[in-house]
């Protein structure tokens, strides 16, 4: 499993916001209010001062951050998601194991 299956494309726009287009996987979950407030609270605390804004639509995520951070910022975001996906592979893997006992 890798960071394809959850998250379609991570980039910079114009206006140098990240824009990270969800995955097929996981485009439901962005409707989803309380996983919006679970976003933006984990970014605030990946970020920290850095962050100023997130916006999300249904098929992706914007993340505004201070002027001259956003290149920082993106492979933080970047970094963050490949543990979650580590995560969960493992996750996955433990379960495929467990039903096989």
């Amino acid at each position: 499993m890798d960071l394809s299956f959850f998250v379609k494309s991570i980039s910079l726009d114009d206006d140098n916001r990240i824009v990270v287009v969800a995955g097929d996987a996981v485009k439901d979950q962005l409707s989803n209010m309380e996983y919006r407030k679970q976003a933006k609270e984990l970014l605030k605390k990946l970020l920290g001062d850095k962050f100023v804004k997130l916006e999300i639509s249904s098929v992706s995520a914007r993340v505004t951050t201070t002027e001259g951070t956003a290149d920082e910022c993106k492979k933080t975001i970047e970094g963050e998601l490949n543990k979650y996906v580590q995560l969960a592979a493992q996750f996955m893997n433990n379960m495929s194991n467990m039903k096989q006992d």
